[in-house]
């Protein structure tokens, strides 16, 4: 005799509903996508117990027809798709015709709706007693409810998790759906207190605030970035929004809420220089991309989704993500895709990025060459602090890059009048004092409304940075004596095949020996550096390390580990000029607020906190 057994119908619902509703806010899901592929503008959600004891979800779609509603109930019985071809492109969010099947199977569920059509509604029962439809007077529209959920499935109601724990997890799933649908009102109740409310009037971030609330939304910035037929829209959290998990990260491919690593990849590649470790972006980000290069039936909740090629998929948010950070309008000419620690493995592909229309006129003078990695800002003029050019002299570090040795350049000529004081030369600048330092290593800084602490080494390393980095602000300095670096064959291999790259940079190497090079020429800022040949050592070990990474983005990272350690020591006093040079810098660039390794370089105390705490 065998021992194979044919289930029946509702044991095999029963195991297919742990795959697609494994707790209430699997279930609300599911019941939300088929709202919204009625077509309806207005959803409302009620939740009690957790989601557990109660759902119903409310809406004004185009609702059933009466004949549909019991197929409704039938396992893969769909209205989104007809046979196989149509997975190629699937438009919908559901498709295979299991949620309600499923369900059913495990809760005591209830079907009102009628469709715009016809006149009279239908209202069906399913629970252990079996299926009953009777007519009904209802709005155009359905609305289910959902009551006891998993109550014949104790397995599953063990591992539920408390009320509160699964309510959150509900309200999370309306949250999406709400974010994903600006165009659609949604209200949520939760225990009969009324959560949030949307407009439905299409704009994002008035949802994310009615959602998320000020604290998130204020601090988010806009994404709009088109490439190689891929766009990406939406917001990134700046800077100072970072939170301590990846919670606040939200994905979307084509109106669909996904978990996506190579999105989630190519954002945090983007904040890398900004952001220390253990701090993560928020955002809320929309990737529109043909639907034929992607495959939503990989996943029983359909929470991930597979692309057909992923590298334009990471390009469009990387270089998005870094745009809206500070390298606005500038077309990407590499990507650091190819870091094997974020994405590993990948099918190689061949794209062409094209640079987004503008919209507005620029200039006819070529952009700057973009890398990834690091925000390029225009160059600016080298400004004057109280009236002269600060230029440090031999034996001090030198800050600027410009004034590199005494006898490298003549000083320039005296002004014919005395330069006048500094107040008079910031009058059309906003208002700022340099108060002093303390402890040899925080800045202070006198505003009109604020109070500014500054890490003096943590700015300085930003604007020795941004000089290194911005090869379109090079200076090149010869130096009197070339410095000899000894390294190992790969390392040194590395450096003479990529020295007209290094050139670009202001260093000028070439070869003395097998396992030796000279480095006959640095940026400006660097010249004047104290242990120079020990910081042109790690410099060189750093670029011989980081695997498939392009030798560009080596770089990159390798200038970090270079301004860090040429620049000011906290700890150590140096001149008041060095300190004032510091200061008119960031006064001068607001984007200069976080270090290369993404720490923070200012801490402001307003005013009007100092008289609260005070009593004034």
């Amino acid at each position: 005799m065998g021992i194979i057994n044919i289930l029946d119908a509702q044991t095999a619902n029963m195991i297919a509903a742990g795959e697609v509703v494994d707790r209430p806010a699997g279930a609300l899901k599911e019941l939300l996508e088929n709202a919204l592929d009625a077509g309806a503008t207005r959803i409302s959600v009620e939740i009690k117990g957790g989601g557990r004891a109660f759902l119903r979800i409310a809406d004004n779609g185009k609702g059933f027809y009466r004949d549909d509603i019991p197929k409704s109930l039938l396992r893969h019985a769909t209205s989104k798709i007809k046979d196989g071809n149509d997975l190629n492109e699937i438009v919908t969010f559901g498709f295979r015709g299991e949620a309600l099947a499923a369900i059913s199977s495990v809760s005591r569920m209830e079907i009102i709706s009628r469709h715009r059509e016809e006149s009279v509604g239908t209202r069906l029962t399913s629970d252990e007693n079996g299926v009953v439809m009777v007519d009904t007077g209802c709005p155009e529209g359905t609305t289910v409810i959902v009551k006891d959920l998993f109550y014949n499935t104790p397995a599953r109601q063990k591992f539920l998790k408390r009320d509160a724990t699964e309510g959150s997890a509900c309200v999370s799933a309306v949250a999406a759906a709400a974010v994903s649908h600006p165009e659609v009102s949604f209200t949520l109740t939760v225990e009969g207190e009324k959560r949030f409310f949307t407009s439905g009037d299409g704009k994002l971030l008035q949802v994310l605030y009615a959602v998320y609330g000020k604290p998130f939304a204020g601090t988010l910035q806009p994404v709009d970035y088109s490439l190689d037929g891929v766009s990406v829209r939406g917001y990134v959290t700046s800077p100072d929004g970072a939170r301590g998990s990846r919670s606040m990260q939200m994905f979307f491919v084509n109106g669909r809420p996904i978990r996506s690593k190579t999105m989630m990849a190519a954002l945090e590649e983007a904040f890398r220089s900004y952001l220390p470790h253990g701090k993560y972006p928020g955002c809320v980000l929309f990737l529109e991309i043909p639907y034929g290069m992607t495959d939503v039936n990989v996943h029983p909740a359909k929470l991930e989704i597979r692309f057909a090629d992923e590298r334009p998929v990471f390009s469009a948010v990387y270089h998005g993500v870094k745009n809206t950070l500070g390298a606005k309008d500038l077309p990407p000419e590499e990507t650091a895709f190819e870091q094997p620690s974020l994405l590993e493995n990948l099918p190689k592909a061949e794209f062409r990025p094209k640079e987004e229309p503008k919209k507005e006129p620029v200039s006819e003078t070529k952009p700057p060459v973009w890398e990834p990695s690091r925000p390029m800002r225009p160059p600016t003029s080298r400004p004057a602090f109280g009236g002269a050019a600060f230029s440090p002299r031999i034996g001090e570090e030198d800050l600027s890059g410009e004034t590199l040795l005494k006898f490298a350049q003549p000083e320039e000529e005296p002004p014919a009048e005395p330069a006048p004081p500094v107040q008079t030369v910031m009058e059309a600048k906003p208002y700022y004092r340099l108060v002093g330092e303390v402890y040899n290593a925080f800045l202070v800084v006198e505003t009109e409304k604020e109070v500014l602490f500054i890490d003096k080494h943590a700015a300085h390393e930003r604007i020795l940075y941004e000089k290194l980095a911005s090869r379109k602000e090079v200076h090149s300095q010869q130096l009197l004596a070339p410095i000899a670096i000894t390294l190992q064959g790969e390392e040194i291999a590395v450096l003479l095949e990529n020295a007209s790259h290094l050139e670009e940079y202001g260093f000028t190497v070439e070869s003395f020996g097998s396992d030796t090079v000279l480095v006959r020429a640095v940026p400006g800022s660097l010249a004047g550096t104290r242990d120079l040949k020990g910081i042109l050592e790690g410099f060189a070990s750093d670029l011989a390390r980081g695997g498939k990474v392009s030798f560009a983005e080596k770089c990159d990272r390798a200038l970090f580990t270079v301004a860090c350690k040429a620049a000011l020591k906290a700890g150590i006093p140096n001149a008041p000029e060095h300190n004032a040079w510091v200061v008119e810098r960031l006064m001068e660039d607001a984007s200069l607020r976080f270090c290369p390794h993404g720490r923070p370089v200012i801490h402001p105390i307003s005013r009007r906190e100092m008289e609260k705490f005070f009593d004034r």
